[in-house]
């Protein structure tokens, strides 16, 4: 890898983190505004639902997040790759969703997968998995 690649990759894993916490901060804070700002362009999936059109994003997010307990959720391994195209990445990352009923639980572990367009940085797609959900 020349000098100026590894700069690239450097670059992008910054903006890539930055988007990703950018959301976390707007899943934790329950900001609707805020998500559909980020994410209404992209093509968003969660297990059994998603949107990929700009005017399903606000009522998305506003079912999303109705509940009224306060969550928060914590990233971890994020790994940045080539995506399939020019000027395109991919990324993934782990999280844990805490609730907080009134003391902090462990409600979900996760994934997070993005592909991000370093034209301007935006997300293409967002795919939350979950690999275990507190019963």
């Amino acid at each position: 890898m020349t000098c100026s690649q590894l700069q690239g990759v450097v670059s992008a894993r910054h903006w890539i983190s930055n988007l990703l916490h950018t959301y976390v901060d707007f899943a934790d804070r329950k900001d609707v505004d805020g998500a559909v700002g980020l994410l209404a362009s992209a093509r968003v999936s969660f297990p059994g639902t998603g949107f990929d059109h700009p005017d399903d994003a606000e009522k998305f997010f506003a079912e999303l997040w109705k509940s009224p307990v306060a969550h928060r959720h914590d990233v971890s391994n994020l790994v940045v790759l080539a995506g399939s195209g020019p000027r395109v990445w991919k990324a993934n990352a782990h999280y844990t969703r805490w609730v907080f009923e009134p003391d902090p639980s462990v409600h979900t572990l996760g994934e997070y997968t993005m592909v991000v367009d370093e034209r301007d940085w935006s997300i293409i797609e967002l795919a939350v998995t979950r690999t275990w959900t507190r019963s």
